[in-house]
């Protein structure tokens, strides 16, 4: 007998939200920047010139350019400025002296959502090795007068005490650098940082919080924790064992 025909599957096609992806957020900073910002062609000698030539020879000012989007107040770019911000967080987490304690910081910095890194593997990286440390630092609990916690917390505290999911460290693949870079117009991307409340983001704030876990460091979460763990005692007799 003739085998059967084989039937062609139907195609099934699938939709994903274009407002979980990254790009959506960061390509208004790009179109401004390659619109309205003239890159640098270097630095010339200057030769002198008299001073009705160089009034002749003024360029006309143009009008100035429209404002940065909003979603650049809500995004930290490079690896410098996600490192001092996630130091900044980290100090206000470690535990204050008795005198510090009594001054009031208004100056608190904002809680970041989400840390992109353009690296598979932070801690392989000289550049990256040291995020995931700071991230963790960053997420936990404020120290207590009456007791110290070690956990880790799933939420962060605002200045306004509002509650905002933990900062999530995502590492991308070393391909995505150029994608991210070229979206923003710049040569190379690091790092990415989205402070809490970004505009536009919800969707992507809420997609990730759902799908990535918590930055762990074991080795923090021990040093801190100041707990007793027994006294062992190893008896080793010369001779024995060879």
């Amino acid at each position: 007998m003739a085998p059967a025909p084989k039937q062609n599957s139907k195609p099934v096609f699938k939709t994903a939200s274009p407002f979980t992806e990254t790009k959506c957020l960061i390509t208004p900073l790009g179109d401004h920047r390659r619109t309205h910002i003239h890159p640098s062609k270097g630095k010339k000698r200057k030769r002198s010139t008299k001073p009705d030539q160089a009034d002749s020879t003024a360029p006309v000012q143009d009008d100035p350019p429209p404002p940065l989007p909003a979603i650049r107040n809500h995004l930290l770019i490079g690896l410098n400025s996600v490192t001092r911000h996630l130091e900044a967080l980290a100090s206000t987490k470690a535990p204050q002296t008795a005198i510090m304690s009594t001054e009031e910081d208004n100056d608190s910095p904002q809680p970041l959502t989400m840390v992109l890194l353009t690296h598979p593997k932070p801690s392989l990286s000289p550049a990256h090795a040291h995020l995931p440390t700071l991230v963790h630092l960053s997420t936990l609990s404020p120290p207590s007068t009456t007791a110290t916690t070690t956990a880790t917390s799933t939420t962060a505290t605002t200045p306004n005490s509002t509650p905002t999911p933990a900062t999530r460290l995502i590492p991308l693949p070393t391909s995505s650098e150029s994608r991210l870079a070229s979206c923003l117009s710049i040569p190379r991307v690091g790092a990415l940082a989205l402070l809490a409340d970004a505009p536009g983001a919800k969707a992507l704030e809420e997609y990730v919080a759902r799908h990535v876990g918590v930055t762990e460091c074991k080795w923090v979460d021990e040093a801190m924790g100041a707990e007793w763990r027994g006294l062992n005692v190893r008896c080793e007799v010369a001779g024995e064992g060879k």
